[in-house]
């Protein structure tokens, strides 16, 4: 999952999730074995020697309910085999019926990435009964999850292509594609289908899913090292505000840089613009505003290959709706300038002398934020001008400039709200040393819990 994250993880993960115990993915293999018999294909022991269920018995939600609190001696996923599993050439198919269904990746495949480039690709998966166990519970059960999945996997792949880097070295940045979010499988479904806000504990919940990927991957025969590496850094950062280890550039392998900017394209369409029907190509002036968090080489690169579709991009709005729209466009750049201000004395006040890694982070974002203010258009007086003429005008389209505009306040709204929650986990993490800097955080975030209540939008990821 990608893009709209919080940072900082508040403990390594380790104990977070136990493989041994029959939790979310025990359930979802129960509902899918109604229509895809689940068979236990090793007798499934409990730690202390009890037999539950012996070898050649069909998974079903009785059994599971039966022995939930049991201790399993080795992982579910190990003992068992489902009827049908994702094929070689059912991800193919997949693959294929994503890119036709899609006008831009279409257009890509016909002007720079033929689809028989996918074939290798996916060949490995016939190597790998475990994912292809995976991804059939994910297809079957999360599908939506699977979907963006092989979007972030055409993603991954193309830039991987366009980087000119060896067949090999795009096949493990596409594998790392369609392996980073298996860990959600093991997420609570209550948390991930929330419709209100998450809260700092549902986040740092939801953050569990990389150490789990992780975990998982590691002790799959014929996953390589750099591909477990990419998996654990899709939600790192080049500026240090991703998770779960706050890495910066430097520390970042290019093959998890890559499925980072991968995932958050799909994350930014699929959240903010699939619904609306709206194109691909509004994603550039997202992306662009975020070049500190990815590698310069993957904005420039996503630009081009957008570009290059030619695919047009459509009025967010015309004729006699054009006033009411600038109108709120300028009524939304006074209450971000407000937000921003807000957060920026609240951060900036308690001095950079505490020694505390977490806050300085905070801190950094906030350095960010300001930057992307400073060199945005939303600010410039000659898009002022030009939104207060078209408040008082009707039968006006909206230019090219002041469309890119309205996407970059979409965005700025996002890095506001990301930080004020960031601000929050942290406060509620008790990680702060020094009691006197907490109290004035808190006092600071107190106001600018309001905008948060505000505009409480799921996250990208």
């Amino acid at each position: 999952m990608s893009h709209d994250q919080q940072s900082f993880v508040t403990d390594d993960g380790s104990t977070l999730w136990e493989p041994l115990q029959l939790g979310v993915y025990a359930d979802y293999l129960a509902r899918l074995s109604a229509t895809n018999p689940v068979i236990v294909t090793d007798d499934i022991m409990a730690a202390d020697g009890q037999l539950l269920l012996p070898r050649a018995t069909v998974l079903d939600q009785a059994a599971i309910a039966r022995w939930k609190h049991k201790t399993l001696a080795r992982p579910l996923a190990n003992s068992i085999q489902l009827s049908k599993s994702i094929s070689t050439d059912d991800l193919l198919q997949h693959l294929l019926d994503t890119i036709r269904s899609t006008e831009y990746f279409q257009s890509l495949a016909e002007r720079k990435h033929p689809i028989s480039s996918l074939e290798p690709a996916c060949a490995k998966l016939s190597s790998l009964p475990l994912v292809q166990q995976f991804l059939t519970v994910m297809a079957a059960q999360m599908s939506d999850l699977y979907e963006r999945t092989l979007c972030v996997s055409l993603w991954a792949l193309y830039i991987a292509q366009e980087m000119r880097l060896p067949a090999q070295d795009s096949g493990e940045v596409f594998w790392a594609a369609i392996t980073h979010d298996i860990g959600m499988l093991f997420i609570d479904p209550q948390v991930l289908n929330k419709t209100e806000g998450l809260t700092a504990a549902d986040w740092r919940q939801v953050q569990r899913h990389v150490e789990i990927s992780r975990r998982i991957l590691m002790d799959i025969p014929g996953i390589s090292e750099p591909l477990v590496t990419a998996v654990s850094e899709h939600h790192e950062r080049c500026d240090g505000t991703g998770y779960p280890q706050a890495k910066v550039e430097s520390e970042l392998s290019l093959f998890g840089q890559i499925l980072a900017v991968a995932d958050s394209i799909v994350g930014i369409y699929f959240n903010r613009f699939k619904a609306q029907g709206r194109r691909w190509r509004e994603v550039i002036p997202v992306l662009e505003m975020n070049r500190a968090a990815y590698l310069y080489r993957s904005c420039d690169i996503v630009t081009t290959m957008i570009l290059r579709s030619e695919l047009p991009l459509p009025d967010v709005v015309s004729g006699s709706g054009v006033p009411e729209f600038a109108e709120r466009m300028l009524q939304q750049n006074l209450q971000l300038q407000r937000w921003f201000t807000q957060l920026r004395d609240c951060l900036t006040a308690v001095g950079y002398t505490h020694g505390d890694r977490k806050l300085h982070a905070l801190q950094n974002v906030i350095f960010h934020v300001a930057t992307t203010f400073k060199g945005s258009m939303l600010f410039k007086e000659d898009l002022r001008e030009s939104l207060e003429s078209m408040a008082g005008q009707e039968g006006n389209s909206i230019s090219k400039v002041v469309a890119d505009a309205s996407l970059a306040q979409q965005e700025m709204t996002f890095h506001l709200q990301r930080l004020s929650r960031m601000l929050q986990m942290y406060i509620s993490s008790n990680d702060a040393k020094d009691p006197k800097i907490l109290a004035r955080l808190q006092e600071g975030f107190t106001a600018i819990g309001g905008y948060i209540a505000q505009r409480n939008t799921p996250p990208d990821s």
